[in-house]
């Protein structure tokens, strides 16, 4: 905890949100918008997923001290709704617009950029929620958050706050946009990476606008039946690969379907798979063909076919951000009746999820990811006193002669990154 704190501090990532926060604090005995800040980091910290689950700290007087707070303790539950809750959509994205910005200093060079979407239930009476494609819970309401996850890395970059009844694709220029926006992103970001619902022609559109700089784009198409016949009609030569069963073949074309404005480049993944054993088939005899087709901007030269089928399928791994992010995280439980609490604690959320996955990976020197349901038992639940002798208070922690001198290693690693 005391390593976590020093490296926000350093990283000055809640001084930056308070410092910004746009509404005027009026009453002399207000709890500074920095303590409730952290409050709610600890919050998601130690694993809480409601704003009541605070209270488990609210009490410590070994974290207050640890953290600075200024009145002695942490604030309530209600801290972080009531300093939300005037807020509309657009101050929220303002306000927290320069912390997320600070995220774009950790791109890796020639990063991927995996676009998705998740359903995230609501329960009661929740503003801006809406019915819409849910299939845990269907006919609840929902909101449908879109995000962009940094391929191999576990870093949700920009995340559009959306209702529920809106698709993949909906806002996703305006989100690129906004992204785009940064100098470091131009610079870093070289490709797009979607599923289905993103190949729209608006969509790759914006990634071919002549003039312009601009990533490249690769996204999953659907099988409709111009695709079907587009595949059907590709010349059994031009199948890259033997056709034995369970064995990947591939093939290129160049096609331009209804509603698109330009050809493209489709590369075909053809598979031969066993069908389900049935009391009337001959099953270990038969096999049905597989079918999947991409659409990319990139040039042969670029990338060869079996490189476009490996490189999609490595966006897998994005859908593991929001496992976590619900599952460990409780990205779904802090929510309130107005839509900027919600819309904030999504946020500030994400943004310690982020902080948290950069400190694990310099912490443990590693360039692998540690999810938080084994991170937070390796170096949070320590067992700390506060200790008060005359008029020193001294914080002393459980912890080994071993384990001391790797947080000592961890610090200096720690401070090399962020200098």
């Amino acid at each position: 905890m005391i390593v976590r704190h020093a490296v926000l501090e350093h990283c000055a990532v809640l001084a930056e949100l308070a410092r910004c926060y746009p509404l005027p604090r009026t009453s002399n005995n207000a709890t500074p918008v920095a303590d409730i800040l952290k409050a709610f980091s600890l919050n998601c910290l130690i694993g809480g997923t409601r704003f009541a689950h605070c209270r488990r700290l609210q009490d410590d007087a070994a974290v207050a001290k640890i953290t600075g707070m200024q009145k002695g303790r942490l604030c309530g539950e209600d801290a972080f709704r009531r300093l939300c809750i005037g807020l509309d959509a657009a101050q929220v994205e303002t306000w927290f617009f320069p912390a997320e910005q600070m995220i774009y200093q950790a791109l890796p060079p020639n990063a991927v950029a995996d676009w998705d979407s998740t359903v995230v239930v609501r329960y009661g009476h929740q503003e801006d929620a809406a019915i819409g494609y849910n299939p845990q819970k269907p006919g609840r309401p929902s909101h449908h958050p879109l995000a962009c996850v940094i391929g191999g890395t576990r870093l949700c970059l920009h995340m559009g706050w959306r209702k529920g009844n809106t698709v993949s694709a909906s806002g996703w220029i305006e989100a690129m946009e906004k992204v785009w926006r940064s100098p470091i992103a131009q610079h870093r970001i070289r490709l797009n990476r979607g599923d289905i619902g993103f190949r729209q022609e608006p969509i790759m559109s914006w990634h071919e606008k002549p003039h312009a700089k601009r990533p490249m784009f690769l996204f999953k198409l659907k099988l409709s039946a111009n695709v079907k016949r587009a595949i059907a009609a590709i010349p059994w030569a031009d199948w890259q690969g033997r056709s034995n069963e369970g064995l990947v073949q591939l093939a290129e074309i160049e096609l331009k379907l209804t509603g698109w404005t330009s050809t493209r480049r489709v590369d075909v993944e053809r598979t031969l798979k066993p069908i389900n054993p049935s009391p009337q088939g001959t099953f270990w005899k038969s096999c049905e063909e597989d079918f999947s087709a991409y659409v990319t901007n990139l040039t042969p030269e670029e990338a060869a076919a079996f490189q476009i089928v490996q490189l999609y399928r490595q966006r897998a791994d994005a859908a593991n951000v929001f496992d976590e992010l619900k599952n460990q995280w409780g990205f779904a439980g802090f929510c309130a009746h107005k839509a900027a609490v919600s819309q904030s604690s999504a946020r500030m959320l994400l943004l310690i999820y982020n902080l948290w996955s950069l400190f694990m990976r310099v912490i443990k020197n590693q360039s692998g990811h540690t999810e938080a349901i084994t991170s937070r038992y390796e170096l949070l639940l320590i067992p700390a006193e506060l200790v008060c002798s005359g008029r020193q208070k001294v914080v002393k922690l459980a912890v080994r002669n071993k384990f001391a001198s790797f947080l000592k290693q961890a610090y200096a690693r720690l401070l090399e990154w962020l200098s």
